[in-house]
């Protein structure tokens, strides 16, 4: 009987290309795993609590205060806008008042009117106005301003004398970078808390990350389109609230202003930029729409980690080796010799 000589072939396919290929999915996937955890908007940095801000010492003994904005319109360097941006920088004043009192009281605060006109076209609305505004280029290398505000107070009495006078620039003291509507609009509210008889608070940041309207350097670039609009603080409003405290009378002013004093807010109420309810709400949606953003980015990114994990699952499951074919060979011998068998005779 002959044996028979059975040969192996693997022909299971070489797996360096899927092991490299397997290895740079994962490499993927940590890099994508790590975004995914590390995914989260910087929080805004807050001031410590802490600050100041003294008043000029001195008050307007009449609730409604007039403006009139004196536009430098045959200047090629002034803007159309700026009128614009004065007016509605005084006037949001008043949605900022009503916000506050509506959240920490001072009532009497709304009794503040401002009225403004623009000289030329209904000035005479304001006949002789308590504050002046008008404009300038720029206040030159020699400074660093942008605005100023000039105010004169009775001695001894601390009302003031009118007209105060606002000066606003068009340009920066370099006088090469332009104020945008934004920068001209943060910088009229400020000078605008001092014709009311603000001085400057001691911080630039308040505790909810916004800029201090009433510090004394503009802390954002000027003529950055990014610019964001600057709202008055709870600092500011509460120093506001005591200098025309006088408001309370139901018979109007009486006797002097508060000197000058340095404020600091009272516990219970948190220091913060005072927005109207319009831009509140606007703020709010786009921190809605914000959120949105986010989950989709994380749905996304969820769905791309949830198919990579069945592409190497199915790269896993196709290197388990296949079953090795087998070949046989079969080696037949020569044939048995055969054996004749022969009778003898006898």
């Amino acid at each position: 009987m002959g044996k028979s000589l059975q040969t192996t072939h693997n022909t299971t396919a070489p797996s360096s290309g899927k092991s490299g290929l397997a290895l740079r999915m994962l490499f993927l996937l940590g890099i994508l795993l790590v975004m995914t955890t590390s995914f989260n908007p910087a929080s805004n940095t807050h001031a410590a609590t802490g600050a100041e801000i003294p008043t000029e010492g001195g008050t307007w003994t009449n609730p409604a205060i007039s403006i009139v904005i004196t536009p430098a319109s045959n200047m090629p360097w002034f803007e159309a806008s700026y009128t614009y941006d004065v007016n509605y920088a005084i006037t949001r004043w008043a949605k900022s008042i009503i916000a506050y009192t509506d959240a920490y009281g001072s009532y009497y605060l709304r009794k503040l009117s401002f009225v403004t006109c623009v000289s030329g076209v209904n000035d005479t609305l304001c006949g002789t106005p308590d504050i002046r505004v008008q404009f300038i280029q720029s206040f030159g290398s020699e400074s660093a301003g942008l605005g100023l505000t000039s105010l004169r107070i009775q001695q001894n009495s601390g009302i003031f004398v009118i007209p105060t006078t606002t000066t606003l620039a068009a340009y920066d003291p370099t006088n090469t970078t332009q104020l945008t509507d934004t920068d001209m609009f943060n910088i009229a509210s400020h000078e605008f808390g001092h014709a009311l008889g603000l001085n400057h608070a001691t911080v630039s940041i308040a505790d909810d990350g916004t800029f201090e309207l009433m510090f004394l350097s503009y802390g954002q670039a000027v003529g950055n389109p990014r610019n964001s609009l600057e709202a008055p603080s709870t600092l500011d409003m509460y120093a506001l609230s005591n200098v025309y405290d006088w408001l309370v009378n139901p018979s109007g002013f009486s006797g002097t202003g508060h000197f000058a004093t340095v404020y600091s807010l009272p516990p219970g109420i948190a220091y913060g930029s005072v927005y109207p309810y319009s831009e509140q709400i606007q703020t709010l949606q786009d921190s809605i729409n914000q959120l949105r953003l986010e989950i989709l980015i994380v749905a996304v990114v969820a769905g791309f980690l949830l198919a990579v994990a069945l592409v190497l699952g199915i790269l896993l499951a196709r290197k388990k080796p296949d079953q090795a074919q087998s070949v046989s060979w079969l080696i037949v011998g020569p044939p048995a010799p055969v054996e004749v068998c022969g009778y003898s005779e006898k």
